[in-house]
């Protein structure tokens, strides 16, 4: 668990599959949203710096992207005689 104090306040670092976010833990004042609620996305990197000033790793901040499906193109028509029937 990754936990950040920015501005007085505290924010814990959460990681999931679909993406990363922080969340505001304890604190008063300006930015800090509230406790279990999504900080401003104008302060994740400064909340990012302070962690690993902290000694956290950089890599900690890393999501997994997804591989890309390689596509599979359609088989062209033949321009030959056909019977379209509608």
């Amino acid at each position: 668990m990754i936990e950040s104090i920015l501005y007085g306040s505290k924010y814990r670092f959460c990681k999931t599959d679909k993406g990363n976010y922080w969340v505001g833990v304890s604190g008063v004042g300006h930015p800090f949203p509230g406790a279990n609620t999504t900080a401003p996305m104008a302060i994740w990197s400064d909340l990012q710096k302070a962690a690993i000033e902290a000694g956290h790793s950089k890599d900690e901040f890393v999501t997994k992207k997804p591989e890309k499906k390689s596509r599979v193109r359609a088989e062209k028509k033949s321009n030959g005689p056909s019977i379209s029937i509608f």
